[in-house]
């Protein structure tokens, strides 16, 4: 994608010049959770109070391969354990070995050439056309989403590089290809109008993160600025829902690559369960045992299709357009033992601070909390208070087996 914007698209600061890469503010975000869950779960009685470590095999954290997703668990792990004597209390960020060139099975299940593992390409076809409401649709699609496709065109002055400059009458983002791409997987082709929307108005969202200016923009080439002060007052959200259109709705949540992405993450998180009831170590499990607080660092993906796994779990949070998983949101799954009748529950959460808590480095606290919203689990019939039962028996029944990592040492 091109602009006409003299100051071109904004430089971002090492090491975020680096495409894919964290920012050091993105970083510094990730660490200011962390610590608001020390400060939580220890209040739970789940981590210690700070000044003392959890003992070894009590604390565990997995992340992808890519660098923004091992330096988002490295802020967490920070901020965890920002105040001990013992650096990160000697814990350290796990992650899939060998590290560049094979992606990461237990997160990338989808492009992890698992053999025989692979998304219904017809199932999720059917499914995507049905959400759009037909194979030949797509220009109500566009007709439903006409303002902020069009508020997106007037912030970015999208041209195509042959067309870039006024004289020539640019081509815009509408006059962009709706090709849609069932190889693998069904979604918009790279480059077409919907997957840019998605990534442009993404990006505005770092942007304003980041803590980029709002106004009295430069343009001198490669000066930051959300959206080059040229996003209308309060609109930032409304761009942001063609972001979570094609990553979630049209993309990730399709019943078979939600299955599919979803498989193995789910599957480590029920055997954690099990195995702090058990106390046994479960077949293929990563987690320790005894572990009480585990974090899997993914991707904004994985939570969009996980929420589809489990039967639609939705959320909306400050800041941000429904169910968009912001940058260092989670899905936080708690088993907990309620104690008149001992029962067994699991309960969902969705946790992020919200946009403004990062975009000002707002340190969180149990008094300024970042957002952590209850969430009906749909595949439980609803409810809020899962029993661990059936939240196990819906995940043993649906996952694809087939899908499920086994290390070559374990086959």
């Amino acid at each position: 994608m091109f602009t006409l914007q003299p100051e071109g698209f904004p430089l971002w600061p090492y090491p975020a010049d680096t495409f894919g890469n964290l920012s050091t503010v993105g970083q510094q975000n990730a660490a200011l959770l962390g610590a608001w869950y020390r400060d939580f779960y220890a209040a739970q009685g789940v981590l210690p109070a700070k000044g003392s470590c959890p003992a070894a095999g009590t604390f565990y954290i997995y992340a992808d391969t890519f660098e923004r997703t091992f330096m988002t668990a490295q802020g967490y792990l920070s901020g965890l354990f920002q105040t001990e004597a013992l650096p990160d209390c000697g814990f350290h960020v796990v992650q899939f070995s060998p590290l560049v060139t094979v992606y990461d099975p237990y997160i990338q299940t989808l492009r992890a050439g698992i053999p025989n593992c692979a998304i219904n390409t017809t199932q999720d076809q059917t499914a995507f056309y049905a959400r759009i409401g037909g194979v030949n649709n797509i220009p109500a699609l566009i007709n439903t989403y006409t303002s902020q496709l069009q508020t997106l065109q007037t912030v970015t002055q999208c041209c195509q590089p042959s067309a870039c400059t006024p004289a020539k009458n640019p081509c815009t983002l509408l006059d962009l290809p709706t090709t849609v791409n069932t190889i693998g997987a069904v979604m918009f082709a790279p480059g077409s109008l919907f997957d840019t929307a998605d990534s442009v108005s993404e990006d505005l969202e770092l942007q304003y993160a980041q803590g980029m200016p709002l106004t009295g923009c430069s343009t001198t080439l490669g000066a930051p600025c959300v959206g080059w002060g040229a996003i209308p007052p309060g609109e930032l959200q409304d761009l942001t829902k063609l972001h979570v259109l094609n990553l979630a709705d049209l993309t990730s949540q399709l019943p078979s690559f939600a299955k599919v992405g979803s498989t193995n993450l789910m599957w480590q998180t029920v055997g954690a369960m099990d195995q702090t009831l058990s106390g046994v170590a479960g077949p293929n499990i990563l987690v320790p045992v005894g572990s009480k607080f585990t974090l899997f660092v993914a991707h904004d993906e994985n939570i969009s299709a996980i929420a589809g796994f489990l039967g639609g779990v939705s959320w909306k949070a400050e800041g941000f357009a429904a169910n968009d998983p912001g940058p260092a949101g989670a899905l936080v799954f708690e088993l907990r033992k309620e104690n008149e009748s001992g029962d067994l529950i699991v309960r969902l959460y969705y946790v992020t601070a919200s946009l403004d808590q990062m975009r000002n480095n707002t340190i969180l606290t149990l008094r300024n909390p970042p957002q952590r919203i209850p969430l009906a689990i749909p595949a439980c019939g609803g409810k809020f208070d899962c029993p661990y039962s059936q939240f196990k028996s819906f995940i043993t029944a649906n996952v694809a087996q087939e899908c499920i990592y086994t290390p070559p040492s374990q086959h």
